[in-house]
């Protein structure tokens, strides 16, 4: 009987159970915190891609720059990423449509989305 209830005292014992339980839970805080990570630089992204097509559209708009000019101002894209069209005409008061496209890829362990395609797209009217 001695036996038996020296067993049962040593099952009761809970040392070491607060690390298993973190040890458990450790693979998930990291895998959400590379996510957070990771939206964080997606974000960043877009927010400059806005920037580079409202920039684009901008500098088309007044007329002053060419369309080489245009393109190799943005940042953080390649220059065969942009598209600019006119879709009413070249003429005063005509839109210009400036789409800038970008291809982030993520880092995420555990995961299989490689990359995330990322678009924006600004509009204004030709003042020249």
């Amino acid at each position: 009987m001695s036996r038996l209830l020296c067993l049962y005292k040593n099952i009761k014992n809970e040392r070491g159970a607060s690390s298993v339980e973190f040890a458990i839970i450790l693979p998930v805080l990291i895998l959400i915190l590379f996510a957070i990570f990771e939206f964080g630089l997606t974000y960043r992204d877009y927010l400059a891609i806005t920037h580079a097509a409202r920039e684009g559209a901008r500098m088309a708009a007044v007329g002053e720059y060419s369309e080489t000019e245009i393109r190799e101002r943005a940042y953080p894209v390649s220059p065969s990423s942009i598209s600019i069209s006119y879709p009413g005409g070249t003429e005063h008061g005509e839109p210009v449509e400036v789409q800038v496209t970008f291809d982030r890829p993520l880092h995420i362990p555990l995961f299989d989305i490689k990359k995330v395609h990322l678009t924006s797209k600004a509009r204004m009217r030709i003042e020249y």
